[in-house]
């Protein structure tokens, strides 16, 4: 009689766990795993493709303030120099290029997200993560925010940033390097580098942050990391692009999909 009495409370103790436990997996589970960001019972994921689709959603002229707005004078510090001592961004020939790669699962898939929302980024310097459903066209703008210059690391574009209080002649040198080398590619001041590091090419997943531009480390980032956006890329469909702020449209070299990276240069 004690055993079954014993059988019973065990038995009755694991019934009353499990839909615990499994419950747990939905809410609390912090795995990032093949499904990241959306848990297996994610439904809604191609409801935020044809959203994205809508011109409602991001034509690319409205409420775009949200990220950037060319208008408003406020946001003219993200490309002007507001440094009193220019100076602290001069080029070190002694401070070495930093190369960072994040992990990014295989299946990662970031959200599109219309310009309802607010994008905000856990890593100062983002590589990846969540963007806007119109991608800019490729070549050099006066600035683009982060939240478009994503989308083209999305597509396998190299994007080149640089500090407004960066010297001219270094900066130069690299994006004359860069246009040079393919025709996906994006050029704009930024606010998030470092007067260290005034200087930085990203791609999908990783940096490349200089002080002195070195044109051998550049060449070899380019040309490893050229292409190599979201292998499963969410599909938006659109003939429309964004071009706030465009001051010239890049050039193809070889075809839109760049069929040789850097074909003129050589690495030494």
């Amino acid at each position: 009689m004690l055993t079954v009495i014993i059988s019973w409370l065990i038995l009755l103790s694991l019934v009353q766990v499990q839909p615990k436990q499994r419950q747990g997996l939905i809410t609390s589970d912090l795995w990032r795993g093949l499904w990241f960001p959306y848990p297996p019972e994610y439904e809604h994921k191609t409801n935020i493709v044809k959203k994205a689709n809508s011109t409602a959603c991001d034509n690319g002229k409205d409420n775009i303030g949200v990220d950037y707005d060319p208008k408003d004078k406020r946001d003219s510090y993200h490309y002007l120099c507001l440094s009193n001592n220019r100076t602290n961004y001069q080029p070190h020939i002694n401070t070495t290029a930093l190369l960072n790669e994040y992990f990014i699962p295989p299946a990662f898939q970031p959200s599109i997200k219309c310009l309802d929302e607010i994008i905000y980024y856990r890593e100062p310097l983002p590589t990846y993560g969540s963007y806007r459903p119109l991608a800019p066209k490729y070549g050099v703008y006066n600035y683009l925010p982060p939240q478009r210059w994503l989308h083209s690391l999305a597509n396998g574009a190299i994007v080149l940033l640089y500090h407004p209080c960066a010297f001219p002649g270094q900066v130069n040198l690299l994006k004359n390097l860069l246009q040079s080398c393919l025709y996906r590619h994006i050029v704009t001041p930024s606010q998030l580098l470092s007067a260290q590091r005034p200087i930085v090419l990203l791609s999908w997943g990783k940096s490349l942050q200089m002080s002195v531009v070195d044109v051998r480390i550049a060449l070899n980032f380019i040309k490893e990391n050229a292409k190599h956006g979201l292998k499963q890329k969410q599909k938006i469909t659109s003939d429309r692009y964004y071009d706030i702020d465009l001051l010239s449209e890049a050039h193809l070299l070889t075809n839109e999909q760049d069929g040789i990276i850097c074909g003129y240069n050589d690495v030494v």
